[in-house]
């Protein structure tokens, strides 16, 4: 295909018109792009970030920018959705890959607290800073509670865990991510991983205890 192009323009040469076939822009600027604003968005949050700073931290021109994403917002969108996905998917391997409910609890949680310990941006970015992104997601997208919900649904229909089971998915991803915020401003010892196995017996503790189930009137 690139012989025949190169023909093609050879082959203009000789006539009136001058025109060459269009070429995509290699996209070289995409993956820097995307790194930067990962890093600004956790640095300083979503609202605080502008095209320049992204753009001035990855050595490229907003002109680039604006040839892979229309606006901002759809680079937060697509930064977001990617690595949202790499987080759901790593805890439904780690909850299905497990037999009974505190295995799932515990595989769950290490499986997360590795991700933080090796990538702490993507944890930080999509477990930490999705408050300030909420308006601007689909509604209907998956997020990490959404997969713990999940589990406690299951656990509740199976008689494994006791109560309102949105609920407890709500009070595990509480107990689950003020840990990971102590170990992030130096209130915990890290690395988080050495925490998991604590963090996923209290949750089991929340899971199995009569705490979420509704009060009678």
């Amino acid at each position: 295909m690139v012989r025949e192009a190169v023909n093609e323009a050879a082959g203009n040469e000789g006539g009136r018109s001058h025109t060459r076939p269009s070429m995509p822009r290699p996209p070289r600027a995409r993956n820097p792009l995307k790194v930067a604003a990962l890093e600004l968005f956790v640095e300083q949050g979503v609202h605080a970030t502008g095209i320049r700073d992204i753009a001035k931290r990855a050595k490229c021109s907003e002109a680039a920018l604006y040839r892979h994403w229309k606006s901002k917002d759809d680079l937060v969108r697509a930064v977001f959705t990617e690595h949202l996905e790499e987080v759901c998917a790593i805890l439904d391997e780690a909850i299905n890959g497990a037999e009974d409910l505190p295995d799932k609890v515990r595989a769950a949680s290490t499986a997360a607290y590795r991700l933080y310990d090796e990538q702490p941006l993507v944890f930080r970015f999509v477990l930490l800073v999705q408050h300030e992104m909420a308006r601007a997601l689909p509604s209907d997208l998956r997020m990490p509670l959404d997969v713990v919900i999940g589990m406690t649904r299951t656990a509740v229909a199976k008689h494994q865990a006791e109560g309102d089971p949105d609920l407890l998915a709500t009070m595990v991803v509480g107990i689950f991510l003020e840990t990971a915020v102590g170990v992030l401003y130096g209130r915990l010892p890290g690395p988080l991983s050495r925490h998991a196995g604590a963090v996923a017996d209290a949750c089991l503790r929340v899971m199995q205890s009569s705490a979420a189930v509704p009060a009678r009137r």
